[in-house]
């Protein structure tokens, strides 16, 4: 199901990455079948009567060793940027840019239970009226109001790739792997893509090349996934060079592992570390450009592959991450990674003409403060040793995220008890760093503009509390909220959140809480390590119709042996609150401007995401007013308030007041999030002064 322009790894293994950029524009192309489509009923259908999936670790290739690569020597030696004196370094307050309040929503969307795999490899997105979460072996939805499974999808991933996998061979298996999930506020759609595993026998685990899968949903639901929706599968046979399975054109005979995904207006980005199939050997990484158009009807997929970003032990952009960007008027797209020559070093790429034919830059190194290759995670309750440690993977990005030109990504490494990361030095414990980087369009090199680090200080590592896989997301606020797990030598493994408010000093963000309370140890026999398995991935969202809420997924330890993933609704601040001038507001002229400006308290501010995005998007929510009787919750009769944004500390108001009731008035504001502030008495309607028609700002 793939139309695929392709340039041979092999080619540039010998001639170097200088052949990507002679090879652009020159690609040739061929056409697949369509895209196979099911309804969500007739996948369920199916479910009800496939069996329970065994329990299966599942394959985690090495990438190439990574542990003495040398320091950039251009790096800082600092846990922020801009670097801080240290009584002022690492931020510590009590949660105030974000909020997780008894109205927040928490809940759990798998465990080992139902998943039947390790790790899950947490992966979940927030849409219009739904939380999808999307692990190894489960896809659920949730009602996002209330945080309960709505029973609309709940199935094993296996089951819901099905009609696109790699066929089975006499004696052999084939299962998923390496979620990825997206709901595109552009279109309206939810965009699902995983790895396969083929194999020639349960003794041979991934020892074939294997497939991207691809999944979206169709334009007549509009982003609400129902037994009704439709889902277009598709699969990009990853390492055919110029054709299609089948075809006379030979296999590279790779294996694409750990998949990443971006998505903008243009394409999709996907990113993969390759291996040969049968050896298991780290070749490289990769990168595919999917034109985005061609899956959003029946196809067929028409695909960019860019083989050799990382060939080898040579530098490029390790573990490339595809760059999410919600800018309906992006042109160019992007792929980021860590260096894979030097520690605290970025690469780029940029991506050209990401919607017909593209093409693909040379590496943009981007240096950033001192990072070190993080160290395994002990936890509370562990009787494997160093063995039954988790595993904190390696220093590579988890997600990628651009918006006005800001680039936010984040990963794990290790770092000193000042935060400041090192390869080397016994007290070094595993700390979450962050990165805000200014993109300039079209050419130029990225700059640090802040990065922070979520880390403990305590003076050894066997008293720190550790921080690994975490994600980053950013709201049209320009707050940013942070994802993680969380455990320790004298810690259990929970999920772990913190934020910053886009006012904040650079470079810091709020005292890091747990958001789940595990009181149980993790020593489970199916997987006895060395070491066991965590993650791959977590994931922060933002909520597409108030531009405001975040959402983040991690996994913690949810009962004795026993994993979950957890997610947490984190609120924005509440609007500021009106003030002006001498209250309550006499109203005594008609069309006579009134300002209202508001008062931050706790991080609060006005919002509004702006115009709402041309169809097929949904419309956004927007800032309202309203004018109460005093001391209630109900409307003043015949009085009403428009309200449009201004600033985060200033709105304008329109009333209409023709038949209001005289007396005094409460002023609500509502932010998009349904968040409101009222302040009492604040609007005076006198006798007998006729208001009909009166504009306030």
């Amino acid at each position: 199901m793939i139309t695929v322009r392709n340039h041979r790894q092999s080619i540039l293994c010998k001639l170097g990455v200088a052949a990507l950029f002679a090879f652009a524009g020159t690609l040739s192309a061929s056409d697949g079948p369509l895209g196979v489509k099911r309804t969500t009923a007739d996948i369920m259908a199916q479910q009800a009567v496939t069996p329970p999936r065994p329990v299966r670790i599942m394959p985690e290739r090495e990438g190439p060793d990574r542990s003495s690569l040398p320091q950039n020597p251009a790096a800082p030696a600092t846990s922020q940027i801009p670097a801080l004196d240290a009584s002022r370094r690492q931020l510590s307050r009590s949660i105030g840019p974000l909020s997780q309040t008894a109205s927040a929503i928490n809940f759990t969307g798998a465990t080992l239970t139902d998943t039947g795999a390790f790790p899950p490899d947490t992966m979940g997105t927030v849409g219009p009226s739904q939380f999808v979460v999307f692990v190894n072996g489960r896809v659920r939805t949730f009602d996002k109001t209330t945080g309960v499974a709505d029973g609309v999808i709940n199935v094993d991933s296996d089951v819901f790739f099905t009609s696109v996998l790699t066929p089975n061979t006499p004696g052999g298996i084939n299962f998923t792997s390496d979620p990825q999930v997206r709901y595109d506020r552009l279109t309206g759609r939810w965009i699902l893509i995983i790895i396969d595993v083929p194999s020639t026998s349960n003794a041979s685990i991934g020892d074939r090349a294997n497939r991207v899968l691809v999944a979206v949903s169709d334009a007549a639901s509009a982003g609400i996934i129902s037994g009704s929706t439709v889902w277009t599968f598709f699969f990009m046979q990853q390492d055919t060079v110029g054709g299609t399975p089948g075809s006379t054109v030979a296999s590279t005979g790779e294996f694409l592992d750990y998949p990443s995904l971006g998505v903008d207006v243009n394409a999709l980005y996907i990113g993969g570390n390759m291996f040969g199939a049968v050896s298991g050997s780290f070749t490289g990484c990769s990168v595919y450009v999917i034109r985005k158009s061609s899956v959003l009807g029946a196809g067929p997929l028409v695909a960019t592959a860019f083989p050799g970003v990382v060939v080898g032990g040579g530098d490029g952009p390790f573990a490339p991450r595809g760059v999410d960007n919600f800018d309906p008027s992006a042109t160019e797209g992007y792929f980021v990674g860590v260096s894979n020559a030097a520690f605290s070093r970025l690469n780029m790429r940029r991506i050209g003409t990401p919607g017909g034919a593209p093409t693909i830059s040379a590496d943009i190194p981007i240096t950033v403060a001192t990072t070190g290759l993080p160290i395994t995670v002990d936890h509370l309750g562990d009787t494997g040793g160093t063995g039954g440690n988790l595993d904190g993977l390696d220093d590579r990005l988890f997600a990628a995220h651009i918006r006005n030109g800001r680039l936010w990504t984040a990963h794990n490494i290790a770092v000193l008890a000042t935060g400041v990361g090192a390869t080397a030095g016994g007290t070094r414990r595993d700390a979450a760093r962050w990165y805000e980087l200014v993109v300039p369009p079209t050419t130029g090199t990225p700059t640090v503009n802040q990065s922070g680090t979520i880390f403990d200080s305590a003076a050894t590592v066997a008293a720190a509390r550790q921080y690994f896989i975490p994600s980053v997301m950013v709201s049209g606020q320009g707050h940013a909220a942070f994802g993680a797990s969380t455990a320790g030598t004298p810690n259990r493994i929970d999920a772990a959140w913190t934020g910053r408010l886009s006012t904040d000093t650079l470079g810091t963000q709020s005292a890091a809480v747990q958001y789940t309370a595990s009181s149980t140890a993790y020593n489970p026999p199916s997987d006895p390590g060395p070491t066991r398995r965590w993650g791959d991935y977590s994931f922060t969202s933002l909520d597409p119709i108030d531009d405001m809420t975040m959402w983040t997924i991690a996994e913690f330890c949810s009962s004795t042996n026993n994993y979950g993933v957890r997610v947490l609704k984190v609120l924005a601040p509440l609007p500021a609150t009106p003030a002006g001038g001498p209250l309550p507001v006499l109203i005594t002229q008609p069309a006579t401007p009134y300002a209202i400006t508001g008062t931050v308290i706790a991080g609060s501010g006005f919002y509004d995401p702006g115009t709402n995005l041309a169809p097929p998007a949904l419309p956004f929510s927007h800032i309202t007013a309203s004018i109460l009787n005093t001391g209630t919750s109900t409307p003043s009769v015949n009085m009403t308030a428009t309200v449009t944004y201004l600033t985060p500390t200033t709105i304008t108001l329109t009333i209409t007041t023709a038949g209001a009731a005289v007396g005094l008035h409460d002023l609500r504001i509502t932010n998009p999030d349904g968040q409101f502030v009222t302040v009492a008495d604040y609007i005076s309607v006198p006798s007998p002064v006729d208001l009909t028609g009166f504009s306030a700002e």
